[in-house]
């Protein structure tokens, strides 16, 4: 990918994010077969759609005003400059919108799993705490009081509440920054270019 740095009026930063496709089809799907050919330098093993998006996601702010995404393609691969574009325009909105969903689903699911593992986890960890509590008891020997009290059935309260709160709150993070990077992607404008001769990296 080539970004593209600008700056407005406002001051406002402008970055496009450039994807070289060797033909519109590889904006989704991509064989990394075409490796073996002769001409095979510029060939493609990640869909430009996913490249656009990893580059989202590496952003510190996903979202900025005036970004666009800039897909280029040999000369001779678009007879019809427009259709091309209002063609991976669309395929690129329905990628996104997917994967929206799909993110919706799978944040869904681990909300249920999460939810679900309360059952056995608060009484594990009621067992574990309590237990802890009667080792840490003035009576009990220090060895015990440290071993038992203060590590296993401390360690055993933990870990019952872990996976429910890990479910529930940390594990869904990666998915709904996803799905930001999803809804800035699928904001910006597209615009497709040709270009004369294959990109050299």
């Amino acid at each position: 990918m080539s970004p593209e740095v600008g700056t407005t009026a406002d001051r406002t930063v402008r970055r496009d994010l450039v994807v070289h496709l060797r033909r519109p089809e590889d904006l989704l799907t991509v064989d990394p077969a075409a490796l073996l050919e002769p001409d095979g330098d510029d060939a493609r093993i990640v869909p430009g759609a996913q490249e656009l998006l990893d580059e989202v996601l590496a952003r510190r702010r996903q979202s900025r005003r005036g970004d666009r995404v800039v897909l280029t393609l040999p000369a001779g691969t678009a007879e019809d400059l427009e259709a091309v574009t209002a063609r991976l325009t669309t395929a690129l909105r329905r990628w996104c919108r997917r994967g929206i969903e799909g993110d919706e689903r799978e944040q869904d699911v681990m909300r249920r799993l999460g939810v679900a593992s309360l059952r056995p986890g608060i009484p594990l960890f009621l067992v574990g705490l309590l237990f802890s509590t009667d080792f840490l008891a003035p009576d009990v020997p220090e060895f015990f009081q440290e071993l038992l009290g203060n590590g296993v059935f401390l360690v055993i309260a933990w870990v019952g509440l872990w996976y429910p709160l890990d479910s529930l709150f940390f594990a869904r993070l990666p998915v709904k920054r996803r799905s930001k990077a999803l809804d800035a992607l699928l904001a910006m404008p597209v615009e497709v270019r040709l270009r004369e001769a294959a990109p050299t990296e």
